[in-house]
This record gives structure tokens, C-alpha cells and sequence, in this order.
């Protein structure tokens, strides 16, 4: 395989994590490395202590083709229970009498679609492609419970991928009286050179589970040959007359 993949990321829910506890978990405004990394090892069949070297050497530019929303889901653990019932402590024991509730904030991207562009090794690619095609475990948008809505491989082999996220239809609704908004896209290399970050985040995955800062690029474009192509089914035939396009 030489070039690149194209993938798509769509779904009620996504969440990708990012600095927190336990009573906090928060997401980023778009797919992180690690998280994009977890979906390709366990499309893969990696359990969690595989060494993902391999998936370390790739690169993502993210296409923003909706932002979505953040939103709250508040959770209650081991209200109501016998103190014997709640949650342990992590010595092993139980909390007081009346202390035994645990409060949670899980946050979450509703309505938030991302068309990335991968690209790296043809070995790791070629892995990659195939597995996304026939996953060993079901991939998931970052938690178990955000499922995607849309197959999540568009296109493998594309000679530059990053370059045809300027033509793929956008998954949105089309601009009422012909305005249209920029497309936000992200880099994990400077898209020109010598241009500094505009942020740092901290979601490189390391050995022992352990997460390292990594420079982010920030760039919005109109794309003039990418159209508006709706939600749903609309999107679906669009995609489909740009697969065929592409495959001519």
C-alpha cells in the first residue's frame, strides 16, 4: 500500500479523553492520538498491554466537518446500598455510613462528525485498512458506549490523503442562502514551515500507560470542491459517487 487511509468518524456520541480523575472526565473538541490509536488496536484484536510502536509512527490530519456539542451526563454510583454494597475504597474497605454515593461527570461530543486523513509506514497502513474492514472487536468512538453511525473506512491506498480531505464530501447540512462556514483542520506537523503551534495536548500515548504533551496545528479553509452533502442517507450517496469518482 503506498499513500494513506481516510477514515470517518460519526456518531450520537464520541468522547475523547482527556486530563482527568475519576469524579471528572472530560473530552477534547476532537479525536486524540490516543484515542485514534486505542480504535485502530482494537479494530486490530490488541489487547490493552500490546506494545502499539507501530501505531505511533502514523499521522492524523483531522477535518472538522461538524464540531458538535459538549455534553454532561451526570452519574450516581452506589447510592441507596447497604455500606457493605458500595463501591471499595481503593484499599479494599468501605466508606461511612451515608458516604458511600460516588458522583461522576462524564463528558461527551453529541452530533460531532471528523474525516481524518492517516498516513505513515505502508506495512502499519496496509494492517490498518484491513482491520478496520473486518475489526476483531468492535471499534468504538473513543468509550465503549459511543458506537459509530457510518462505515468508518472511506478510502485505502489514496496516493495523498491529506490533500483529499479538501474533496470529500463534507458530512453537514448544506449553508442556508449560500453562505458557507469554514472547515476547521487540525495537524500534528506544521502545515507550513516554521509555523509555531497554537496549542499542546496531552495525549501521546507512552509505555505504562503513561501520556506525553504534543504540539497542535490550527487552520481554517473554505473548500471550494468539497460539498455540503447533508446528514444521513444524502451523505451516504454523496460518498458513494466520491468513492466511484475516485475509483475511476
Amino acid at each position: 500500500m503506498s499513500g494513506g487511509l481516510l477514515l470517518h468518524l460519526s456518531g450520537p456520541l464520541q468522547s475523547w479523553g482527556s486530563d482527568a480523575d475519576f469524579e471528572v472526565r472530560t473530552t477534547h473538541r476532537w479525536p486524540t492520538r490516543s484515542g485514534l490509536a486505542g480504535l485502530l488496536a482494537c479494530c486490530l484484536g490488541r489487547p490493552r498491554d500490546t506494545d502499539n510502536t507501530d501505531l505511533a509512527e502514523l499521522s492524523y490530519t483531522i477535518r472538522v466537518d461538524r464540531p458538535g456539542q459538549r455534553e454532561m451526563d451526570f452519574h450516581t454510583v452506589g447510592g441507596g446500598y447497604p455500606r457493605h454494597l458500595t463501591p471499595p475504597t481503593a484499599d479494599g474497605k468501605f466508606r461511612k455510613l451515608g458516604e458511600g454515593t460516588i458522583l461522576t461527570q462524564r463528558w461527551y461530543l453529541t452530533d460531532a462528525a471528523f474525516t481524518i486523513a492517516v498516513t505513515g509506514p505502508a506495512p502499519t497502513l496496509a494492517r490498518c485498512a484491513e482491520a478496520l474492514q473486518r475489526p476483531r472487536f468492535a471499534p468504538y468512538l473513543g468509550r465503549r458506549s459511543c458506537v459509530p453511525d457510518t462505515p468508518i473506512l472511506i478510502l485505502d491506498a489514496v496516493t495523498d490523503p491529506v490533500a483529499e480531505l479538501d474533496r470529500v464530501p463534507l458530512h453537514r447540512t448544506p449553508a442556508r442562502f449560500g453562505h458557507r462556514d469554514p472547515v476547521t483542520f487540525l495537524y500534528d506537523t506544521a502545515p507550513e514551515p516554521g509555523a509555531p503551534p497554537d496549542t499542546e495536548i496531552r495525549d501521546q500515548p507512552g509505555p505504562r500507560r503513561r501520556f506525553a504533551d504534543r504540539p497542535v496545528w490550527e487552520r481554517q479553509r473554505q473548500l471550494p470542491d468539497a460539498e455540503d452533502a447533508g446528514r444521513g442517507t444524502d451523505w451516504l450517496t454523496a460518498l458513494l459517487a466520491y468513492r466511484e469518482a475516485a475509483a475511476a
